[in-house]
């Protein structure tokens, strides 16, 4: 029995080193290969290929591998449960790591990406709390590409597109869906099941944590369609008065050719000449 709680641990420690080596190394490769783009934008690709790669794990693992996270959470965690706490960690800690040294993140990220260092270090130290773990994951980066994709519009010069803007949609939309109204409904699922205090402070934090997100992104779009009502308020009193203006210049015509019909000349002042 220790001999195979052992190699568990053993394998777990491999599968931590090697998902840290292969998010580095995948990294630096599109260095090389993409090495006209930014630094920033080869370690977005590689956080949109982190959350494509661990949204589909954590749905297969959620939906069909089991345990069902609304009912059954809190347990051990399964072998792909700690697979993709392993991959997650390993990438995390690559990120925060790039983060800091590039200073490209705010407060709020950098508190986000440390508490999800620490979840995901309990649960792969503990064996616990898997199953909640995958089911924030799932959460958490399906939204992630949808953000990305909207940084590389902007990057390119097409946010302002109506491409931009169905993805700036679709990313409020399903971030609203997936972290407010689903995760407020697990959050209380969690709490009525026999779930410790570790775990429910963990999930509360991750939480607030969203709720702070989501403050963001509400500013951020409140300023952006104020900006743009403004816009669209300035141009149609523009045409507004452009339109009072063709019709008094059509008027004084009509007058001015109606007396000319009548035998009527009007009379114009001549501008005295200096």
């Amino acid at each position: 029995m220790r001999l195979e709680q052992s190699e568990g641990v053993t394998g777990s420690i491999l599968t931590f080193l090697i998902s840290c080596f292969s998010w580095s190394t995948l990294y630096f490769l599109l260095c090389i290969i993409n090495s006209k783009k930014s630094y920033e934008w080869n370690i977005r690709i590689v956080t949109v290929i982190h959350a494509l790669v661990t949204s589909a794990l954590s749905m297969y693992c959620a939906f069909i591998d089991g345990p069902w996270p609304f009912t059954h959470a809190g347990g051990g965690n399964t072998k792909l449960q700690t697979f993709i706490i392993t991959l997650c960690l390993g990438y995390f800690l690559f990120d925060l790591t790039w983060c800091l040294y590039f200073q490209t993140e705010g407060p709020v990220m950098l508190l986000h990406h440390s508490l999800s260092i620490m979840g995901l270090g309990c649960c792969f130290a503990w064996g616990f709390y898997g199953t909640e773990m995958v089911a924030t994951l799932l959460g958490a980066e399906a939204t992630n590409p949808l953000l990305q994709w909207r940084w590389f519009l902007k990057q390119s010069g097409k946010h302002h597109t109506w491409l931009g803007e169905v993805v700036d949609h679709a990313f409020m939309i399903s971030f609203g869906v997936l972290r407010l109204v689903i995760g407020s409904y697990f959050l209380y699922c969690y709490y009525q099941q026999p779930t410790d205090i570790f775990g429910r402070f963990g999930g509360t934090c991750i939480y607030i944590i969203g709720w702070v997100f989501w403050f963001n992104i509400m500013q951020f779009a409140y300023k952006k369609y104020q900006k743009k009502w403004r816009a669209w308020k300035m141009s149609a009193d523009k045409a507004k008065m452009n339109g009072h203006l063709v019709k008094e210049n059509e008027q004084n015509e009509i007058h001015c050719n109606g007396m000319i019909k009548n035998g009527f000349i009007p009379h114009v002042k001549e501008k005295k000449l200096q």
